[in-house]
């Protein structure tokens, strides 16, 4: 059997996202915090540093650093994900994809 997840735009000018399985929200986005915060009965919030290198943390602890670079021989773009190994994978998901295609105008500097 599998499961369908959703992520959505949400918000007044659709800038936070919402992943949801079955109608039931698992996590969110407060951009104007910059933070995913864990909904359901252990809430935990993560905030996010959105620059050339984006990172996602945890009480200070860094949990997931996604960096963008393009390979000299191939000039092909890669991205690199690390990710601390107890980390859910859902949330990996979810900041990877904020943090780079939906979001690149918003968060990324260019630099």
């Amino acid at each position: 059997m599998s499961r369908t997840y959703e992520i959505k735009n949400v918000g007044f000018l659709k800038n936070d996202i919402e992943l949801s399985f079955a109608k039931q929200i698992i996590y969110f986005t407060d951009l104007a915090k910059d933070r995913i915060i864990k909904s359901g009965q252990n809430v935990r919030i993560y905030y996010f540093k959105l620059a050339k290198i984006n990172q996602l943390f945890e009480k200070g602890k860094l949990l997931v650093e996604i960096v963008e670079y393009v390979k000299k021989q191939t000039k092909e773009t890669v991205l690199e994900i690390k990710a601390d190994d107890l980390v859910d994978d859902l949330l990996i998901l979810l900041f990877l994809h904020y943090s780079t295609k939906e979001f690149n105008s918003i968060g990324g500097d260019g630099d």
